[in-house]
């Protein structure tokens, strides 16, 4: 029976040294407060975090985080959100009702479009500019509404 545990091994608990590195005040430095992380993954983790604040905001959740933290695609929806933070006038039960028009149409907008591809060619084919460049191009346009195309000076 290929789920049967009687065949699989036992686990040895690994004790773990003491960590010498962090300071003895350590305690005196955290913070108390909220912290969210929102990790990376491309265009699924900026659509998968899009709803994980959609939803943090329906029960009146952001307000109370202290720290974002985020990588990658978790970053593009972190920036995004802290972008706009001010603009969201969250009610007395800690819910902006501008959520939608503020956070998620900008992230939904350039989720419509396909930017790699074209920040690929047009960044091998136009002289002066990088892939990095057609990309943060695109970021400016679909986020910011900036349609400027810039390129290193």
């Amino acid at each position: 029976m290929a789920n049967d545990l009687r065949d699989v091994a036992p686990v040895e608990h690994v004790p773990q040294a003491p960590v010498e590195h962090l300071p003895q005040d350590i305690g005196k430095q955290l913070q108390k407060g909220i912290g969210l992380c929102l990790s990376g993954g491309g265009y699924r983790a900026m659509l998968f975090h899009l709803g994980a604040l959609w939803r943090l905001n329906e029960l009146g959740y952001l307000p109370k985080l202290a720290r974002v933290s985020s990588v990658s695609g978790g970053s593009i929806t972190a920036g995004v959100l802290g972008m706009h933070w001010k603009k969201l006038a969250f009610d007395g039960a800690g819910v902006s009702p501008h959520f939608t028009e503020i956070v998620v149409a900008p992230i939904r907008r350039l989720a419509s479009v396909t930017t790699d591809q074209w920040a690929i060619i047009g960044g091998i084919v136009t002289p002066g500019a990088t892939i990095s460049d057609k990309v943060a191009n695109a970021y400016r346009k679909y986020l910011f509404h900036d349609d400027a195309p810039r390129t290193p000076r």
